[in-house]
């Protein structure tokens, strides 16, 4: 992932100020409003930097097979990447919510979907950050094209 700093800022930003939303629409509604909107707002953090764990462990494990002589081009790593990361996302959240042995009900419906509609959250901050970055390329490459017409 050949993000600037900029754009790892922007996502993280992004990223935690949907899971805030989505964590405290949830738990006011689930509460309806008993408990402070504050009391929220690490379950979001913790949600945010669980993501980005997932996405640097991801990046990490699509460049390894470089060690072996296999160089995959800048797309396809990006895919691959992103592709580890939240499947890494969903097993750890997964695992973190599966219910008891003395839960009801035994199925493993509810963590799984919960876990997949966090991923949707990662997925949406991560291609706003990436179009946004094309989107400004795209023009920067475009005016130095008009300038240089210019200054001939």
């Amino acid at each position: 992932m050949n993000f600037s700093v900029s754009q790892w800022l922007s996502m993280i930003v992004l990223d935690f100020f949907i899971k805030f939303l989505l964590v405290e629409a949830v738990g006011l509604f689930v509460s309806y409003g008993l408990i402070p909107i504050g009391s929220f707002a690490p379950a979001a953090i913790s949600l945010s930097l669980l993501h980005f764990v997932c996405l640097f462990l991801g990046a990490t494990l699509v460049v390894t097979p470089e060690l072996f002589g296999v160089r995959l081009s800048p797309m396809p790593r990006f895919a691959a990447g992103v592709t580890l990361a939240n499947i890494l996302f969903v097993g750890v959240l997964t695992v973190l919510f599966w219910p008891g042995p003395n839960d009801i009900p035994r199925t493993a419906d509810g963590p799984i979907i919960v876990a997949l509609v966090l991923s949707a959250t990662n997925l949406f901050s991560l291609f706003t950050v990436a179009a946004t970055g094309c989107l400004i390329r795209r023009r920067k490459a475009g005016v130095r094209v008009d300038r240089s017409t210019c200054d001939a």
